[in-house]
């Protein structure tokens, strides 16, 4: 298989322990390869996403591996379409290194042994590193977010625990992306760069700098991950719930225990001070006149309203300790 061996710390993996395919209809299981294949599609059309170079021998049902029933249509059975399809997409995916020092050759997962779960294992290992690996499951699995899974590195027969992050839709990857700067201290340097793949909604100017706040930015980071979450999803929306009534969206906002609001009557009177406001991003000026306060009197960021020049994105386009009122 493609990439066997090549070293590639990935970030997403196919957890082929999860294909438990026992007591599904075969309507029901034809259903949920085709959910499976999509959510696959999609992640793999923006990020690599490996597999286990061993995965068509997983046991999916009693006595079945994966390769008897996607590759042969041996009981349980699917639909030929669902079969072939979950097939081509899995067969084009990287395979993860299995020359790991110590890669585990068992998991615990809420107390159960699994014995067969080798891109548990490999997410494990990486995890031990502090490189945090999302692990795609079959959607019959109840699996979902950061779960402890434990094993042991080699050392000794102890089992460590290690939270691992479970996924069943392509969307809940925005979770597991946002909590890698905490998870994995991400540097000032590569902020970001993290935050591009997590809020693939906002667009961020090029002048914008953790430097620009009251506060360094070991203080400022969290708070600021927390405010891009609420501005990436919930910010467009409530400007549509609420006809773009400031008030409105400042209290809709507000439930997510952070300040939004656009600037005062008094301030929008002065043009000079607006002005301020005004920030140029690839050729094209744009007023970010919202903002969220992390303190009454400092430190604040500034944003767009859903942009068509920017495909209807919302510009960040300033970090600042304050600006003129």
């Amino acid at each position: 298989m493609p990439g066997a061996g090549d070293g590639e710390s990935y970030r997403i993996v196919v957890d082929e322990s999860s294909f438990d395919f026992r007591g599904l209809t075969e309507e029901r299981l034809t259903d949920l390869l085709d959910d499976f294949s999509d959510t696959l599609e999609e992640l793999s059309e923006q990020h690599p996403v490996a597999v286990s170079p061993w995965w068509v021998e997983a046991e999916c049902a009693d006595d079945r591996k994966l390769y008897d029933v996607l590759y042969e249509g041996e009981t349980p059975r699917a639909g030929r379409d669902a079969r072939l399809r979950t097939v081509r997409l899995m067969d084009r995916c990287p395979t993860w290194d299995t020359d790991l020092p110590g890669l585990p050759d068992r998991v615990e997962v809420a107390g159960a042994a699994h014995d067969l779960a080798w891109s548990l294992c490999y997410a494990w290992w990486r995890t031990r590193r502090r490189h945090h690996v999302a692990c795609l499951v079959f959607p019959v699995q109840e699996r979902r977010g950061w779960i402890p899974l434990s094993a042991s590195d080699g050392t000794t027969d102890e089992l460590v625990a290690e939270e691992v992050f479970h996924l069943v839709e392509a969307p809940a990857l925005s979770e597991f992306w946002r909590s890698l700067f905490e998870r994995e201290d991400i540097p000032e340097q590569d902020f970001f760069d993290g935050a591009r793949q997590s809020f693939p909604e906002l667009v961020f100017a090029d002048s914008l700098s953790f430097r620009k706040f009251d506060g360094s930015y070991a203080e400022m980071r969290d708070w600021v991950v927390g405010l891009l979450g609420v501005v990436h999803d919930h910010f467009a929306e409530a400007l549509a719930l609420h006809s773009g009534q400031p008030h409105q969206v400042q209290a809709e906002l507000g439930r997510f225990g952070l300040d939004l609001s656009p600037e005062s009557p008094n301030t929008r009177s002065k043009p000079g001070i607006m002005k301020q406001r005004d920030v140029d991003h690839e050729g094209e000026t744009y007023r970010c006149e919202w903002h969220g306060k992390k303190e009454r009197h400092r430190n604040r960021v500034h944003f767009s309203l859903p942009e068509s020049r920017l495909g209807g994105r919302i510009l960040i386009g300033i970090f600042v300790d304050h600006l003129d009122t």
